[in-house]
């Protein structure tokens, strides 16, 4: 199934990925607005108001921030995976927090998303467990 353009990371890729209706699965969908920030936690669904559109935090792919009680050369970056659900179309996006090669804006068919904040921040004396992550996005029509 073709669903038109989609942006991820900078790369232009044509096509839909998976599949999925995720309102079938049982799941208890919150609902965001657009150009509005909001927060979402790893694996939870978001609705768009208004919107064809649902979001899915995947994961932290991987997480180098600098400790906020320690000093660093680099501020170091953390990646988002995010699933953008249109209609029955599904488009990932990795965000960054950091990463000059890498942006904190992506773009899935005609919607925008912004990484906003990665929160917890890490700290030496604390591991973050993969599900304590929650990110604050933004969406907007483009």
């Amino acid at each position: 199934m073709i669903c038109g353009p989609s942006v991820l990371t900078g790369l232009l890729l044509f096509g839909c990925g998976t599949v999925v209706d995720a309102s079938m699965d049982g799941e208890d969908v919150t609902q965001a607005r657009m150009g509005h920030e909001f927060k979402i936690k790893v694996g939870q669904l978001i609705k768009i108001e208004g919107e064809d559109l649902q979001i899915r935090f995947k994961a932290v792919a991987q997480d180098s921030r600098c400790p906020a009680d320690v000093n660093c050369v680099w501020a170091g970056n953390a990646e988002v995976a995010l699933d953008l659900l249109e209609g029955k179309c599904t488009t990932t996006l990795t965000l960054n927090t950091h990463d000059s090669n890498a942006p904190e804006k992506g773009k899935a068919g005609r919607y925008g998303l912004k990484l906003v904040k990665l929160d917890p921040y890490p700290r030496s004396d604390r591991k973050i467990a993969p599900d304590d992550y929650v990110a604050t996005l933004m969406v907007s029509k483009e």
